[in-house]
């Protein structure tokens, strides 16, 4: 009775110092997997364009998705998705969403827990990817999480890795092929925030809603965007278009 005892206190003890350590690596209740479909799949609405009607003018645009494979499909716990030491969402099969981004660099991460636990601090069960990536106002780019065929790795213009095992950037033309089986996520349509050069191999406050979303003055005019990143192939918007800002009116949002 008293070893009972003593073995429960100490599981309790280990529990209360894990769970206040702000470096741990959690998504218990959200690391569901798309199995069974019924239940955990995504049930937003089917892939729709986002279009001109995220602000172009001072942010990038990231779609992020999984495709309906079979393997992922049948997954019961997915994987993470980490940027800027921020936890944005465990990849689903059959999943998309969007993401508005400041200029900048950002930190990309996959983790693979087991019942939620990832890790803590620099000590993880799996790593799948880690990479970074920059990105600039005016442009579009698609991520894209498959462990059953992960793609051939892009450099970007700074001679630096677009994706890392699974997680891959891809082009406009695969991208929308695959998204359009794929439904809406219920998270994302935040902006995310770069990290600046101080901030660098540090977890930060990446993630900020719309709702906290202050001014930002327009960044330099940028050079004209390659065409896999840009929305439909198209390397400007069309002439007259102005940029919508973020707003919480109901109408800027294009579902």
């Amino acid at each position: 009775m008293i070893k009972t005892a003593i073995k429960l206190f100490t599981a309790a003890a280990i529990t209360s110092v894990i769970a206040g350590c702000s470096s741990l690596h959690i998504t218990t209740f959200d690391n569901f997997g798309s199995y069974p479909k019924w239940l955990f799949a995504p049930k937003g609405q089917y892939y729709k364009s986002v279009g001109y009607r995220w602000d172009y003018e001072k942010y990038a645009l990231i779609y992020v998705y999984r495709p309906a494979t079979e393997w992922s499909m049948d997954e019961v716990e997915a994987p993470s998705l980490n940027v800027n030491g921020e936890r944005l969402l465990n990849f689903k099969g059959g999943g998309y969403t969007w993401y508005e981004m400041e200029p900048g660099t950002y930190e990309f991460v996959v983790r693979r827990g087991i019942f939620g636990l990832e890790g803590i601090g620099d000590l993880n069960f799996r790593t799948y990817s880690d990479f970074d990536l920059k990105v600039e106002a005016g442009k579009v780019y698609y991520m894209r999480y498959s462990e059953v065929d992960p793609q051939t790795m892009i450099i970007t213009a700074e001679g630096s890795t677009a994706g890392d095992g699974p997680l891959q950037l891809v082009g406009h033309d695969m991208a929308v092929r695959e998204m359009n089986s794929t439904r809406l996520h219920h998270h994302g349509r935040e902006l995310l925030r770069a990290r600046s050069e101080s901030e660098k191999g540090k977890e930060s406050d990446a993630v900020v809603t719309a709702k906290a979303e202050t001014a930002k003055p327009v960044p330099a005019q940028q050079e004209e965007p390659q065409t896999f990143y840009i929305e439909e192939n198209q390397t400007e918007a069309p002439e007259g278009l102005k940029a919508k800002p973020r707003s919480t009116e109901e109408e800027w949002w294009p579902f």
